[in-house]
């Protein structure tokens, strides 16, 4: 899922990003940012299944 929500975002902002301001870092900025907000979602829903997981499971 976080793959595939990563891959969705890069193709996403990569495309805007090269068709409305012709950015020749486009490829290297898209990289980064997808890389970071993938971990980070993947983080995000990491913790919030673990917390809602030990809080029901009483």
């Amino acid at each position: 899922m976080c793959v595939y929500m990563c891959m969705c975002m890069y193709v996403y902002v990569c495309v805007c990003v090269y068709i409305y301001m012709y950015v020749c870092a486009c490829l290297f900025v898209c990289v980064y940012v997808c890389i970071c907000m993938c971990v980070y979602a993947c983080i995000c829903i990491y913790m919030y299944m673990y917390i809602y997981i030990h809080t029901h499971i009483h």
